[in-house]
């Protein structure tokens, strides 16, 4: 991820219960990526290997990452009927540079280990194959001290979930956490710069929750989404 993309808007959806959640109990959740719904997530990490002298073993740190997924893409009616499937979703916007300062400082003093941000790529099935079979490169990531080649293993993804356009944020618990979930502080008012609701939810309900968030002390911009807004076409007829 270049300077330029960290400073790059990036969006997340959730459900309007799940905002005031975090609104209220001020704290972001990270899954395992075991939870993720692809089955190639965290391929990497769920492989065995062999040793030179035959011996197999698993990767002891494949569920010491939990991570978050956000995206690049401001809005789409894919993304609304995805990720809000009842009509009840509300996107907020941030940056990568913003969420990881989030969990970077609330993190201990190996946070330069333990904290990433990054942008997925998406790879044909062919080269995914390739990269998947490569051992120096596989190895290389595996074993880097600095916890980066790691994070890499979670940031491919296959040519089909293109559209996500994806960017995660991950953090290495090296063991500390046993839950599936990983919860951390963070302050929702500064993380968060800008929130719009469901273009299909009700516009009562939109105005009642808008009046909740500003009590909350959010100041930022609050609409409702006009993606399914049909315009007011004007025309004259024209005889001959």
């Amino acid at each position: 991820m270049t300077e330029k993309q960290k400073d790059k808007n990036i969006y997340r959806v959730f459900s309007v219960d799940r905002l005031f959640e975090i609104f209220n109990s001020k704290q972001l959740t990270l899954v395992r990526p075991k939870l993720w719904d692809d089955p190639f997530e965290n391929v990497i990490m769920n492989s065995t290997g062999e040793l030179e002298s035959g011996e197999i073993f698993t990767i002891d740190s494949r569920n010491n990452f939990y991570g978050q997924c956000w995206t690049y893409t401001n809005e789409s009616d894919a993304i609304w009927r995805i990720y809000a499937p009842n009509k009840d979703g509300v996107r907020v916007r941030t940056t990568p540079r913003k969420l990881l300062k989030s969990l970077y400082e609330r993190s201990d003093e190996f946070r330069d280990l333990h904290c990433f941000i990054g942008k997925v790529d998406y790879y044909s099935k062919k080269r995914l194959n390739a990269l998947l079979s490569n051992s120096k490169t596989i190895s290389s990531w595996l074993l880097d001290s600095t916890g980066v080649g790691q994070a890499m293993t979670l940031l491919f993804k296959r040519y089909a979930f293109m559209h996500e356009n994806e960017v995660r944020i991950l953090y290495n618990s090296n063991g500390k956490v046993k839950s599936d979930l990983f919860k951390y502080s963070i302050d929702p008012i500064d993380l968060i710069e800008d929130i719009v609701f469901d273009p299909r939810m009700d516009y009562k309900k939109f105005r009642t929750h808008k009046s909740d968030l500003k009590k909350l002390g959010f100041k930022g911009r609050i609409v409702k989404s006009n993606l399914y807004t049909v315009p007011k076409l004007n025309f004259k007829l024209v005889t001959q």
